[in-house]
């Protein structure tokens, strides 16, 4: 009769040298327009996660790399190796948009418009990542990379991420650029710019209750259905550059009315050497060739 210790020992030691194969993180090849973000929200990670566990100093990837990516499924496409697919729904404040072929793909302007009300410039293409900067509505950014859900920008002194959702996707030129007003455009002007006369200076004031210069640019463009950034520095950002001698009624001079080496101050264009603002005491008429002798001229963009 067999000993049932024995047996059981026996048993034990069997298991024990059985070999046991470990669950391998699973692998994904780059290929070309990948990017780290894009990669992480595939494999439902994170990009700090995939530097960690591929010991990456920098996001920067080269064709052909190979990645480990963990054994969560991919979302869509093809499964990495020893992976089942399986769908996921992806993130709802995840920016996305449809990827479309190279040949259907046109080539990006090297300068594009924000067209949210306050853009994030964040540190990489992650929404989890640092915000290093907010970008108004019309402000014109650099383009330094181009992707289909992140964009590498620079504005001024500033380069990091913002969502390719929120850039505008017609040439920073803007579509007018060779436009004329009509005249009915003038007609509207003046119709629009005559009960604001006299309306009282108010810093920071948007309203016919009062206005600061930029204020009252804005709320008369914005009867024209064109939404202008906040301030005279950041109007002065977007826009089409026109020469000073080619300023069509609607068009916005801008000028250095603190004397601090940049834009402060904005005015509105009306023809025949005048412009209308908000300066000093209340909105007014002024001559233009009055503005350049006092202040630095800083030049014209045209929005209409």
């Amino acid at each position: 009769m067999i000993n049932r210790k024995t047996t059981l020992l026996s048993l034990t030691t069997l298991v024990l040298l059985l070999p046991v194969t470990p669950a391998s993180a699973s692998t994904y090849t780059v290929v070309k327009g990948d990017s780290l973000f894009q990669i992480a929200k595939k494999y439902q990670t994170t990009t700090d996660e995939l530097m960690r566990t591929n010991r990456l100093n920098s996001d920067n990837l080269q064709i052909g790399q190979t990645l480990e990516v963990g054994n969560k499924p991919a979302i869509g496409g093809q499964p990495a190796a020893g992976q089942d697919t399986q769908p996921a729904d992806v993130a709802a404040d995840q920016p996305t948009k449809p990827a479309k072929p190279d040949a259907d793909q046109p080539k990006p302007p090297k300068q594009m418009k924000v067209n949210a009300d306050i853009l994030n410039v964040r540190s990489a293409p992650d929404i989890d990542s640092k915000i290093v900067d907010k970008l108004s509505f019309g402000t014109t950014v650099h383009i330094l990379d181009y992707g289909q859900e992140w964009t590498r920008i620079s504005y001024k002194d500033i380069e990091g991420f913002v969502a390719t959702q929120f850039l505008s996707q017609k040439s920073a030129s803007g579509e007018t650029a060779g436009a004329t007003p009509s005249k009915m455009d003038v007609d509207k002007l003046q119709e629009i710019i005559a009960p604001l006369m006299k309306t009282r200076y108010v810093l920071g004031g948007t309203t016919p209750d009062g206005f600061d210069c930029s204020g009252f640019t804005s709320y008369v463009f914005q009867q024209f259905g064109v939404k202008l950034a906040r301030t005279s520095d950041e109007q002065f950002q977007g826009g089409t550059e026109v020469p000073f001698e080619q300023a069509q009624p609607g068009d916005l001079l801008f000028y250095d009315s603190l004397h601090k080496g940049k834009v402060s101050h904005v005015a509105i264009y009306l023809g025949d050497g005048m412009i209308v603002h908000a300066n000093g005491d209340d909105v007014r008429l002024e001559k233009e060739v009055y503005m350049h002798k006092i202040y630095p001229f800083y030049g014209v963009k045209r929005y209409l």
